[in-house]
């Protein structure tokens, strides 16, 4: 019994690190030790219920012990790999084999013990030296000489007209026709410099500067960056809402944040994590009662708070840069893969069904500003596509979506500009999000006379680690079967 009981603790222990040791950027320091208080209780339990039945009978401890195996290497590791329950359990079943191997073998505790120790160590050193901050490195300071308040608000995986033509058969779009009306220039075809929302994010902020490593990716939410240290050290306040603190922004860093910090690590994963921590009662216990705050907030709070906030600004005697991510229409689920035809039609269907949405969160933004704030200069973007193609590696073609697709479906982001006349040079038809803040400073301080070299880097996206054009993702590709 003892040997059961040590290699079921110590094995789901080193399965519980595992996504823990790559996940510095998900994973903050409290929600780790949340995650080992859920940890420990499921362990005692499990030991407890192991324990017990085992006074009875050990071939009913032996299935029992193969089937709690099997569900921690589910619940504690594999429910963050990529794919659905036919990827995810296979692998659970065979961590579950290779345990029963190991009790059956029977290995002294004290090897596994030595080899959880180190495989713990190692796993929490990698985490840890993610979680270090670089020595801070010089931003890419740029005075803003302009008393002109500046709203980004960023949309989660808003295609541009094109993609939603191409990839989904949207002719007219009312989000669309309204910008255009209120005095919007919307690009027909523009791309976000990376593919998910943080990597998006830094890059905006750093003016599309390279980031080598998780550390550096860090730095940017965690010691200022280009964008907020040109802005605060020109006058202007900073704020920062959204419906999280999935981004990690250190509040300290900016004039306003939103939410409050509270246990958000749920919003991005399946509510079995770790069996009851992400289940919605215990999610909003543990934020309420250690971090005085909802586990989640809607996107209609998030607005709500955003207009206020456009109002409070508005009022007030220095300029403010306010940036803002509406959690909505949305991107295909982790578990989507897009050989599964039925499955695409689906989402396809859902994201038909979302385009209203989209229209009547603009026209509760706007409306705001062209009520309070007029003056304004207000940039819209989607920080990345809606992963159509989710499940291909690269942008090779198959059977079922070519190059262009791929790059449509990751890339292909909405971008519109307000006034219509403001940064016509700079930001333009083709452009990607990289350079989207600087081109902004630089309009901001009557500066729109673009080299041709400043051009092409607003036309550069991340690709296979490297900063390139679409046209060079499409040329590795060209004659491919």
């Amino acid at each position: 019994m003892r040997l059961r009981l040590v290699v079921l603790v110590c094995s789901s222990l080193a399965i519980a690190l595992w996504p823990i040791s790559s996940s510095s950027q998900d994973i903050t320091p409290a929600d780790l030790e949340i995650l080992a208080s859920v940890f420990t209780l499921v362990m005692a339990a499990q030991c407890f219920g192991l324990w017990f039945v085992g006074r009875f009978s050990e071939r009913a401890a032996d299935a029992l012990f193969v089937l709690l195996m099997i569900g921690n290497a589910y619940c504690f590791a594999f429910l963050t790999v990529p794919g659905g329950i036919a990827v995810r359990m296979p692998l659970a079943i065979a961590v579950g084999g290779l345990a029963w191997l190991i009790l059956n073998a029977r290995v002294s505790p004290a090897k596994v013990g030595m080899f959880t120790l180190v495989f713990a160590m190692l796993a929490l050193g990698q985490y840890s030296y993610g979680r270090m901050l670089p020595p801070q490195s010089a931003a890419s300071l740029r005075a803003v000489h302009s008393n002109r308040n500046v709203y980004l608000i960023s949309t989660e995986s808003l295609h541009s007209p094109y993609a939603f033509r191409k990839l989904y058969g949207f002719d007219k779009l009312d989000h669309v026709s309204y910008l255009e009306s209120e005095g919007f220039r919307v690009f027909d075809r523009a791309y976000s410099v990376a593919t998910y929302t943080r990597t998006s994010y830094q890059r905006i902020l750093e003016f599309s500067k390279r980031l080598d490593n998780e550390r550096e990716m860090n730095a940017v939410f965690q010691l200022g960056n280009s964008t907020f240290k040109s802005f605060r050290g020109s006058g202007y306040g900073v704020q920062f809402i959204y419906i999280s603190n999935y981004l990690n922004v250190k509040h300290a860093l900016i004039d306003h944040g939103f939410p409050k910090m509270g246990f958000y690590i749920c919003n991005n994963i399946s509510r079995h994590f770790y069996y009851i921590a992400c289940r919605p009662p215990v999610r909003n216990l543990i934020s309420q009662v250690l971090f005085d705050t909802d586990s989640s907030v809607s996107v209609e709070t998030e607005i709500a708070h955003l207009k206020k906030r456009i109002r409070t600004v508005a009022g007030d005697t220095k300029p403010w840069l306010t940036i803002s991510h509406i959690a909505y229409p949305n991107h295909t689920r982790p578990d989507y893969r897009y050989e599964n035809t039925s499955d695409t039609a689906a989402f396809r269907e859902l994201t038909q069904s979302r385009l209203q949405g989209i229209a009547d969160n603009y026209r509760e933004i706007v409306g705001t500003i062209k009520e309070v704030d007029p003056d304004a200069v207000f940039v819209t973007f989607g920080d990345h596509g809606m992963w159509l193609t989710r499940g291909m590696d690269t942008a090779a073609p198959n059977a079922l979506f070519s190059t262009q697709d791929y790059i449509e479906d990751r890339y292909g982001v909405m971008i519109g500009v307000y006034p219509a006349a403001f940064c016509r040079e700079r930001i333009f038809e083709g452009s990607s999000t990289g350079q989207l803040i600087k081109n902004v400073i630089d309009c901001l301080n009557g500066n729109d006379r673009p080299t041709a070299e400043e051009r092409e880097q607003s036309r550069m996206v991340e690709y296979d680690d490297r900063l390139m054009t679409i046209d060079g993702i499409a040329a590795q590709y060209a004659g491919a079967p």
